[in-house]
């Protein structure tokens, strides 16, 4: 048996009997692992409260060949109050742990997966402002699939290789991992196109910018986009599962339509 300390953030928890629990974490060091915590539940400490979208540091006693890592020393380093009081900022929060638990396998370090977690969460927990929120899951899906080895190539025509910022838009061709323009595009689906704007945005260099200024996207857009983003790295990470937070954060801005008809996007 090896025992190691490593910080994660609680994905998700399950009770077990009737004074453990079972935690699927995204770890620094390991990346996603499944942990059991023998009597947290009973125990009287904060740490005994541990929920979805905790940032947590813990020892690891991993047993070779063995599913369940045993969790011992927990301590609470974040629980993200704003997010946890957010409906909107839990679903954008759950979208993304959805996609986590769904297509990463368990036992392989995603160090990289790590930090963008930690990048995205820290600033919807730090950003009151609603609106940013919904097109924050675009960045992650961006970055998420990147990182898994199927990132958009956003930047030319995958047929004719015109550079995208010279032109209005293309259709994402899912299968394809890229975009088409509008003269190479067999079949023009409205439903798959990406404008400039939302190009400009998921420029990976905007993620150096600090600015409260954007581009306005229109809610029956926003939730277009995040739907098509989503099912992009569905496809990629062959994986069949339904998208429950996904589903809930739609239908807050299904709510929402009639109050709000823009959001404005910020940059990070």
């Amino acid at each position: 048996m090896t025992i190691e300390k490593t910080t994660a953030y609680v994905l998700k928890t399950l009770p077990y009997r009737e004074s453990s629990g079972i935690f699927h974490l995204m770890t620094e060091n390991h990346g996603l692992i499944n942990g059991i915590a023998k009597g947290i539940r009973k125990k009287k400490t904060s740490a005994s409260f541990l929920e979805r979208g905790f940032l947590i540091e813990t020892l690891l006693y991993v047993k070779p060949h063995r599913d369940l890592c045993i969790l011992g020393d927990v301590c609470i380093l974040n629980f993200f109050p704003k997010t946890r009081v957010s409906l909107i900022g839990n679903a954008v929060r759950d979208a993304m742990f959805e996609m986590v638990l769904a297509t990463v396998s368990t036992g392989h370090p995603y160090p990289e997966l790590f930090q963008v977690l930690t990048l995205f969460l820290g600033f919807l927990e730090n950003n009151n402002n609603f609106f940013p929120k919904p097109i924050l899951l675009w960045k992650f899906y961006h970055e998420f699939a990147s990182i898994m080895g199927f990132g958009f190539n956003l930047a030319n025509c995958i047929i004719c290789q015109r550079t995208m910022s010279d032109l209005p838009g293309g259709y994402l061709v899912i299968e394809k991992g890229g975009l088409v323009c509008e003269g190479c595009a067999q079949k023009k689906d409205t439903g798959f196109f990406i404008q400039k704007q939302t190009l400009e945005y998921l420029n990976p260099a905007f993620m150096a910018f600090k600015t409260t200024e954007g581009p306005q996207f229109s809610l029956l857009e926003v939730r277009r986009l995040t739907r098509l983003f989503a099912s992009y790295c569905q496809y990629h990470c062959d994986s069949c599962f339904e998208h429950k937070a996904l589903a809930f954060l739609d239908s807050l801005l299904v709510c929402d339509v009639f109050e709000s008809r823009t959001l404005q996007a910020k940059v990070i």
